[in-house]
């Protein structure tokens, strides 16, 4: 019977649990702020190997959604997606604050939202009686005051409190029930509850790619591109190959679009660039290009071109180059695999 995997990176802590029959065997935890997305993926390795486990014995993924720190939430979540989505394996979700809450009792949960103000919610079992929502920190000291018999629990020193321990990692597994359960693992978005967060604006980010950015650029080369690149040859440019540089580009965590170069004494050349097909005409493509020329600026030798290949039919990917000031140079004939011709564009990044 496989394990558990419980992840929680919404706050201060990076939280890494396994669990079985909804009782946590082997857990890391330990404080890393804004650290996270440098050590969780390494973290998940670590603790399958110490239990001689491998990813494939993960039979469901629990993590915390939020609300919490913008960047940590975002961490576990886009790993805990990245590892259900490969594996086909259950995704529960369940709220940053709910995890904090005491086992017996009514429990005031609580993480500091900064700017005077907290994320707060009452829970009792497992039931929200008070919703997640941000509330003064006046307010809160308020609600503390009135309910002393509660439970107060989370890293509440800001509040000048003193909480009681929580247990995430348990409780993560306690939640890993049909209620918590999200059907389309594509569909988990982290929760913020900031007050200038618009649900319908995109939160793009693009970064160095990441070893579990993996399964969605070969999901999105393959779409778009009818790449035939193999996992194998996008971990070589992603991880060995010096020459190699690889972006993605991330909507609330989730992987939407990559970018490989390479860097050739003066000149920069596109190998692939792509971008799932719901999320084009969104300034995605141009964020990547935007990346890729900052990387080019902070070359020791100067780049004076970046180039790329096109194939003759791609009308539309045509004129996003030309719009990026890339102009057609000559036509490879028989360029591609299946024989069509490949347009050969450049762009000078000297006279602009």
């Amino acid at each position: 019977m496989g394990v558990l995997l419980c992840l929680d990176t919404s706050d201060r802590y990076l939280s890494v649990g396994l669990a079985k029959d909804g009782q946590i065997f082997a857990a890391i935890s330990y404080e890393a702020w804004q650290k996270q997305s440098e050590s969780l993926v390494e973290e998940v390795q670590k603790i399958l190997v110490e239990n001689h486990l491998k990813r494939q014995d993960i039979c469901g993924v629990s993590v915390a959604k939020g609300p919490g720190s913008y960047t940590g939430v975002r961490i576990a979540l886009s790993v805990a997606k990245t590892i259900a989505f490969s594996l086909q394996i259950p995704l529960y979700l369940s709220s940053s604050l709910e995890i904090l809450r005491a086992k017996e009792g009514t429990s005031i949960c609580l993480v500091n939202a900064r700017g005077k103000r907290s994320y707060f919610a009452v829970y009792e079992q497992g039931k929200a009686l008070v919703e997640d929502c941000i509330k003064t920190n006046e307010e809160v000291l308020f609600y503390v005051a009135a309910h002393p018999e509660y439970h107060l629990c989370g890293d509440v020193g800001y509040l000048g409190l003193e909480s009681e321990e929580s247990d995430v990692l348990s409780i993560l597994a306690k939640d890993a029930d049909e209620a918590h359960r999200i059907g389309n693992v594509h569909a988990a978005r982290p929760v913020y509850l900031k007050d200038d967060y618009d649900k319908d604006r995109l939160r793009t980010v693009v970064r160095k790619a990441m070893i579990s950015d993996l399964p969605r650029i070969l999901e999105i080369g393959k779409a778009s591109l009818h790449s035939t690149y193999s996992e194998k040859d996008l971990y070589f440019d992603m991880q060995e190959n010096p020459i190699a540089y690889f972006y993605t580009a991330l909507v609330d965590g989730y992987v939407v679009g990559y970018l490989d170069f390479f860097v050739t004494f003066n000149s920069a050349t596109i190998v692939q660039i792509a971008v799932d097909e719901a999320y084009r005409k969104k300034g995605i493509g141009n964020l990547l290009l935007g990346a890729m020329i900052r990387e080019c600026e902070a070359q020791g030798e100067p780049v004076e071109f970046l180039t790329l290949e096109v194939r003759k039919s791609n009308e539309n990917a045509q004129r996003f180059y030309k719009k990026h000031k890339f102009a057609p140079v000559t036509v490879k004939k028989a360029y591609y695999d299946d024989g069509e011709d490949a347009v050969y564009m450049v762009r000078s990044l000297i006279h602009g």
